[in-house]
């Protein structure tokens, strides 16, 4: 299931390039970096091919950041949208507000202290690190290990998905830190992963935890 919504994103970010370039809607660049300077307000999506965005702080998009082979950089205090890139990572600062989700094929996603990602997380390939901030839905991956720190919450589930490639084994590991709390379920979607969930003393996973070895303490 999130392979397909892999391929999904990367099929949508190029029909949202192809659309941007004929409509000029937002900001639209193919081998340019994108750039939101400090407390600005940017009416519409940024999107890119080739290139990075950054927003900086105080800022508010009312729109979409959208990179397919650049990172996505959301500095703190800022307001956006949907952030989601093929090929690069994307990284939320301090007391950001992320309307939707983030999304990434290959690169990591890191949220810093104080954020709250009103959609859910998802990646292929890469690390997820979040760090005293809230997701309110889901996080899923196939390929990457998982931190949560700082007290951080997750209203949803975290799921490894199902691989479609290679048959060998994976080893993902997932750990809560800090007095971190799932709510919802941990759950090893494909037989070919081990799956290691690591809760110290003070951290919590109110669901079911499924097809996993728990290490607790």
């Amino acid at each position: 299931m999130l392979k397909k919504s892999g391929i999904r994103l990367i099929l949508s970010l190029l029909f949202v390039m192809a659309g941007a370039i004929s409509a000029c809607d937002g900001d639209m660049s193919v081998n340019k970096n994108l750039r939101v300077d400090d407390g600005d307000i940017h009416i519409g999506d940024l999107s890119t091919v080739n290139g990075n965005i950054s927003v900086g702080k105080d800022c508010s998009v009312k729109g979409s950041c959208q990179s397919v082979n650049g990172q996505v950089e959301i500095d703190d205090a800022s307001k956006v949208g949907d952030v989601s890139t093929v090929n690069g990572k994307i990284t939320i600062g301090n007391k950001v507000q992320i309307g939707g989700d983030l999304e990434s094929v290959n690169g990591g996603i890191s949220v810093h202290s104080g954020s709250e990602i009103r959609g859910g997380i998802s990646v292929i390939n890469g690390r997820i690190d979040i760090a005293g901030s809230l997701v309110e839905r889901d996080i899923e991956t196939i390929n990457g290990n998982i931190t949560l720190r700082e007290k951080s919450l997750v209203r949803g589930n975290i799921v490894i998905g199902e691989s479609t490639g290679s048959n060998n084994r994976r080893e993902v590991t997932i750990r809560l830190e800090d007095g971190s709390v799932v709510e919802g379920d941990i759950i090893n979607e494909d037989e070919r992963t081990k799956v290691t969930v690591y809760i110290p003393e003070g951290c919590v996973v109110r669901g079911k935890i499924r097809d996993c070895e728990v290490i607790k303490g």
